[in-house]
């Protein structure tokens, strides 16, 4: 008799736990280490950069660097993945930026350089894009705005650019299409049982924390917002984070000007490490073509030290 309420017992237990791990790894960002400070920036890759302070519209504070090429309107917002900081993303950063574009690179809430706050999948972070958007729009004159998004940034750059129409080109690299999917492929990969009661579990304790529904970060939903701006996708053959079928599945739902690289055995994100000056002649070039930009005009990348 014991074990016919012990088991159940534990197996509750094991479940309330697991969803709990789930929400904290998912949701919860880590608290800041003494060498958070200690880190590249701009000044690496001999550009021209300033730091900026921002605040988004509910009052978070967060950094932001911007890579200056005086009299060129053409301008690239960089948005990094899930727990990716800033610096993660300076190496494509400085290549655009020897191309001759703007570039905007920042943090999101909740890590090193802003002000803490729980991780939404693009839900919240959002917020930042706005505020960058809003900055570019003031300190460049006529700005000519591209975006360029990594996993959870590209699912930002999607719903940012859905509530901006001045908003002209996108690059998503590696995004998913709905949230509690890819949660959910992402248990079962690690425990080998269906995600879906996990993922629910967590996302009421996410809801409870936030006020949030995990389905609010859905990209799928907002594809024909984004309409006819051109988007190119770019995602990784051997991605086990965030499979292929999320990207594919993105690229064949929208109707508006599109393309779609896939990298065979490239990793999630990985299309870059891949083959950089590859990977920067294919996204600059989408961007020349799409905001204006002559980039024969500008110094041509060579070699790209990896910065991580």
């Amino acid at each position: 008799m014991p074990y016919i309420v012990l088991v159940p017992a534990l197996l509750l237990v094991l479940y309330l736990a697991a969803s709990y791990y789930l929400y904290r790894r998912a949701f919860v960002p880590a608290k800041p280490r003494p060498l958070d400070d200690f880190t590249f920036t701009p000044f690496e890759f001999q550009a021209d950069y300033e730091e900026v302070e921002l605040v988004t519209a509910d009052g978070i504070n967060f950094g932001a660097w911007l890579f200056r090429q005086p009299g060129s309107p053409q301008t690239v917002i960089v948005s990094g993945g899930h727990k990716g900081q800033r610096q993660g993303s300076l190496g494509i950063s400085a290549a655009l930026w020897r191309k001759g574009f703007n570039v905007i690179l920042y943090s999101y809430r909740g890590w090193p350089g802003s002000d803490r706050a729980p991780i939404t999948f693009g839900i919240k972070e959002v917020l930042e894009l706005e505020a960058v958007i809003a900055f570019a729009r003031k300190r460049i004159p006529n700005a000519r705005i591209g975006l360029l998004g990594y996993s959870m940034g590209a699912v930002v750059t999607m719903l940012g650019a859905a509530g901006e129409p001045g908003v002209q080109a996108l690059v998503l690299d590696s995004p998913f299409s709905d949230l509690r999917s890819v949660l959910a492929e992402n248990v079962r990969r690690a425990i080998k049982l269906p995600g879906a009661p996990f993922v629910w579990l967590a996302g009421l304790m996410f809801r409870m924390r936030t006020g949030l529904r995990l389905s609010e970060g859905s990209p799928h939903a907002i594809l024909s917002s984004l309409e006819p701006r051109p988007l190119f996708f770019i995602h990784g053959g051997a991605d086990e984070l965030v499979s292929v079928k999320h990207g594919r599945r993105l690229y064949d739902a929208y109707r508006g000007p599109r393309e779609i690289w896939i990298v065979q055995g490239a990793p999630h994100t990985g299309a870059y490490e891949a083959d950089r000056p590859l990977y920067v002649e294919r996204v600059a070039g989408f961007f020349a073509r799409h905001l204006g930009l002559d980039v024969s005009s500008h110094l041509r990348l060579v070699e790209e030290e990896e910065v991580s």
